[in-house]
């Protein structure tokens, strides 16, 4: 029975790791995309670099996508992990929605 118990406990705090590994998705839409990385404005007005790499998966519609899908004006839904070393965002996962619709100027 302390073993189950055991088991249990490990299990759960294990599970509540990796769901807590790497935060809330950041949320933007983008700026400016380079052959690397490319520029968001988050929810907050703020511009966010978030750097790309070979393993970074595209998504859009929630079907395969390519980096070349990223384009300035789409909004994009980014899992990203902290580098450790340069502090930058890699991205993990984009999801790639529709351009940011356009706001006629007020007169």
């Amino acid at each position: 029975m302390l073993n189950r118990i055991a088991v249990l406990t490990l299990t759960i705090a294990l599970f509540a790791g990796v769901l807590l590994a790497h935060g809330d998705p950041i949320m933007g839409t983008i700026t400016a995309v380079n052959n690397d990385s490319f520029t968001i404005k988050d929810k907050a007005n703020k511009s966010v670099v978030i750097m790309l790499e070979k393993g970074t998966k595209y998504l859009k519609n929630d079907k395969a996508a390519a980096k070349s899908d990223l384009q300035v004006g789409a909004r994009v839904i980014i899992d990203a992990h902290p580098d450790a070393k340069t502090k930058a965002l890699t991205a993990e996962e984009v999801n790639i929605g529709t351009a940011a619709p356009v706001v006629p100027a007020k007169k």
